[in-house]
Parts: structure tokens; sequence; C-alpha cells
């Protein structure tokens, strides 16, 4: 193999502190005691928008976390939806209103939500987010997105909800439409961390969710690189599995060369994208990402 050998990682940990005095974009007056709300998706509900597509199950869950205590200054919340388009611009619209008990499901409709912002759709680049809105029994608005502060409650994000991290919005992406056959048939594949070269691997489709890659290595790997797919979230995982059981690189000692990881797929300009990790029977090498090419 051309570029692989063990190695050992050390850590070290930099500290820099400066301190300058500065105005704030905004008043700090105006701060007001709100009532927090955790917002998460579904499991299960898509992950992703499709450029031009505004059908799919999109669904998120509001929730006050056990931590909040009494909630009595509460009158109702908001969906905000927040979107940020390819020109950077970030605006907000109230998507629901009204929102008075705990834990409530939401069913977002897309095409309902672009229109807020006089929209068809999705365009690839956006980036969709939701959070909450807190509006208070004497009127007061706390707002989960304004644009000069972002997004409100970042730093509650230790505290716990249904055995998960507190989340204080759902990001949704716009990609391009996903079609496995693009990466089928004799593909390119970089992998410039351990073979320093790009080679091309034969891509089958087995499923509509799984990938395998033949020819990894310029042919030195002895089975097929199995790629496991969620199309939800167009993201990819490798799961531990030998790709090379004889010592061929490193002489005798070494067996059952493995590899281990995830990545992302980018459907717009067809790539596979992931890291992964190596490891032999008797110990760990490094760490390297490999692109696979539809075109």
């Amino acid at each position: 193999m051309k570029k692989i050998s063990l190695i050992a990682l050390t850590a070290a940990a930099i500290y820099a502190f400066s301190g300058c005095e500065k105005e704030l974009p905004y008043p700090i007056d105006g701060v007001k005691r709100g009532v927090l709300i955790d917002i998460a998706r579904i499991p299960g509900s898509n992950g992703l928008l499709e450029a031009g597509q505004t059908t799919g199950n999109y669904q998120v869950m509001l929730t006050i976390p056990e931590y909040q205590g009494d909630y009595s200054s509460l009158d109702h919340a908001q969906l905000l939806a927040v979107l940020t388009g390819t020109d950077g611009v970030t605006s907000a619209r109230v998507v629901v209103d009204n929102i008075t008990s705990f834990p409530q499901k939401i069913d977002i409709d897309i095409a309902g939500v672009y229109g807020k912002f006089n929209l068809a759709g999705p365009s690839s680049g956006e980036v969709l987010y939701f959070t909450a809105n807190v509006v208070l029994k004497n009127g007061d608005v706390i707002p989960g997105w304004s644009e000069h502060a972002g997004f409100n409650n970042r730093a509650f994000s230790g505290w716990r909800v249904d055995n998960r991290a507190y989340s204080y919005n759902v990001r949704y992406p716009v990609v391009c439409q996903l079609n496995l056959d693009d990466f089928v048939g004799d593909k390119t594949i970089d992998d410039p961390d351990w073979w320093e070269d790009s080679y091309l691997v034969e891509v089958e489709k087995l499923s509509e969710t799984e990938l395998s890659v033949s020819g990894l290595f310029e042919g030195d790997a002895d089975n097929n690189l199995i790629i496991t797919i969620d199309p939800s979230l167009h993201t990819v995982t490798i799961e531990k599995q030998v790709l090379v059981v004889a010592d061929k690189w490193w002489g005798a000692g070494y067996t059952n060369f493995s590899l281990e990881g995830s990545g992302t797929i980018d459907a717009c300009n067809g790539k596979i994208t992931f890291t992964a990790t190596a490891s032999v029977t008797q110990g760990i090498f490094g760490e390297a990402s490999f692109t696979i090419y539809a075109n």
C-alpha cells in the first residue's frame, strides 16, 4: 500500500484569552424572562428538503423541559420558520400560532411555509430552520430567532430532554433529489490519504439503501466495501468491515484490515464523501477521507 503506517495520536489544548470592550449591535435593557421550549425533529420524518419539492413527511415536536419548572407566565407558543436564502440573507415568518399544549406534535406544510416567504418552493442551497416564539400572558413576545441575536436559548444546550441534549431549532438543508443509480457502474474514487491517488472502482446498487464498492485500493482489497445510505438525511454509514484479510501490505503480524466511518451525499454535485478509520486485529491505523463521483 502506498501510504499507510501505524500512528500515535497526541492532543494539545491551547487557550487564548483576550478582552475588549465593544458595543453590542442591539440593546440589552430589553431582555425579558421567557419560557424554554424544546423543538426536535420526530424520528422517521424527513430531515432534508429537496429542491423544487414541497411534499414529504415533515414533523417536529415541541416540549417544555422538566428543568423549566413553573411556566404559568406562558400564554402560547408560535412555530417560527427561519429561512436562509442562497444570497445569505435570513428572514423569519410565524407559520403556526396559538400552540397551548405540550408536548405538541406539528405536521409542517412545506408549501404553506414557503408561501409565507412568497416563494413557490425550496431552492438548492437554502437552509430552512424551525424554532419557537414564546408569547407571555402580559403580551411580551420572546422570539426564538431575531436578526441581531440569532437563535435564542443556545446557552441551555446542556439541559436534557428525552435522553438527548436540549434543541433550540430544527434544521432542514435543501438538497437535490437523490438517485442512487447515478452512482452505479465504473466510478472514480479519490483516495488521497492512504493510496495517494484517484482510481476507478465498480459500484453496484444492492438496494435503495445499500451500495457495494469493488476494486478499492486499485484492486488490492479482498472484499467489497458496503455503504449504507439514509435517503431521508442523505448520509452514509460504513459499518466496521474487513477489506483486506492477508498481511500483504505490512508483512507478518498484521491481519484483517478494516474500515468504519460515516459521511454525506451531495446529490447536487454527484458526490459521496466519507471519512473512515482503519484498524487491524493488532491495533488502529489512521483516519482518511474518500470521495466517490457519480460522473
